[in-house]
């Protein structure tokens, strides 16, 4: 059987490709076919650019991308019983039009899409895991004041989410206006400029004496230090964008120790692999409720959606999230486009 997928031959590049997949299925493998498939803006075209330790600049082999995935089971192999045909799904699969997947490890994060949620809410099902993750790392109280920087996708998709958890207000911070139009589209208190004059006197006005939670969302080293800059004493503040390179400025005394800051490191990989009394929250747990939330619409996603692109076009979108990043928030692969 001929499918279609992505892939990166050389640093800078993205193709579509033919491929063939094997006639039988294995034992405990599903074959899914995919609806949409979502791009991730920071970790995909980080290693697109040859920027990760996964694909750093000397690497010669190909990259297959993706792991925001949302379409339908065809086929099960053998001894499959928690997924079958017609099943509709969601969870970590490549930008492919079919992929076949055994791994028992990926199988458990993959989850069903309850009817009521499209394929297009569906494909942020990944983002908003690592998002929550976060937001969860910062237990945020009824009344908090929330300040996310970074009005990109995972900062939108976080701040959203703080609101949920009980954050109030919840303010974004961006450089981009369309970005911070969208924070306040979105539903957020306030979306400030951090390069404004009047930057300062606008978050004082809000939280005179800072935010109790900071949410640094940008992956930029820096923007590390104006983020603790907004946090009052206390204050946790979570470093959820995947930031690269060294932070230049930094006074651990003055910025941190003196202020009695929590910094806390919110990689989607310190979410507990196993469920536990202290801690439940996997990612398949995370994804539920997530999927109940959009089901429910208290997180309308699609609205993030910048560009729908067929797969043909995916490598032109990837050189656009490369070249101006500003330009892109939600950038979808439509598969029956392929």
């Amino acid at each position: 059987m001929q499918a279609h997928r992505l892939v990166s031959p050389h640093i800078g590049e993205m193709e579509l490709e033919r491929f063939e997949l094997a006639d039988e299925l294995p034992p405990g493998s599903i074959l899914a076919k995919a609806g949409v498939t979502m791009i991730s803006a920071g970790t995909e075209v980080a290693n697109y650019l040859g920027r990760t330790t996964e694909r750093p600049p000397e690497r010669t082999e190909p990259y297959y991308p993706g792991y925001s995935f949302a379409g339908e089971v065809v086929a099960v192999g053998e001894g499959v019983e928690r997924f079958a045909p017609g099943d509709r799904i969601t969870g970590p699969l490549p930008h492919a039009s079919y992929s076949v997947e055994g791994r028992p490890e990926r199988l458990e994060r993959i989850t069903h899409i309850p009817d009521s949620v499209d394929d297009r809410a569906a494909a942020f099902s990944q983002l908003s895991c690592i998002a929550l993750n976060g937001v969860r790392k910062a237990d945020i109280k009824l009344g908090e004041r929330a300040a996310v920087v970074g009005a990109g996708l995972v900062g939108l998709l976080a701040a959203r989410l703080a609101q949920l958890e009980g954050g109030h207000p919840v303010v974004s911070f961006d450089l981009v206006a369309e970005r911070r139009a969208k924070a306040l589209e979105f539903g957020m208190a306030a979306a400030i400029d951090p390069s404004s004059p009047t930057a300062e006197a606008e978050a004082e006005a809000i939280a005179p004496d800072g935010f109790d939670v900071v949410i640094e969302a940008t992956g930029a080293a820096s923007a590390f230090v104006p983020a603790l800059e907004l946090a009052a004493r206390g204050a946790r503040v979570i470093l959820l964008g995947s930031t690269r390179g060294t932070v230049e400025g930094f006074s651990p005394y003055t910025d941190a120790h003196k202020k009695g800051l929590s910094i806390i490191g919110a990689h989607v990989w310190t979410a507990p692999t196993h469920a536990t009394v202290m801690d439940k929250w996997t990612e398949p747990a995370n994804r539920r409720v997530l999927l109940s939330l959009m089901a429910e619409g208290l997180f309308d996603v699609t609205k993030l959606v910048s560009h729908d692109v067929a797969p043909s076009e995916a490598g032109a979108a990837f050189a656009g999230l490369a070249a101006h990043p500003d330009q892109y928030l939600g950038v979808e692969i439509d598969w029956n486009r392929v």
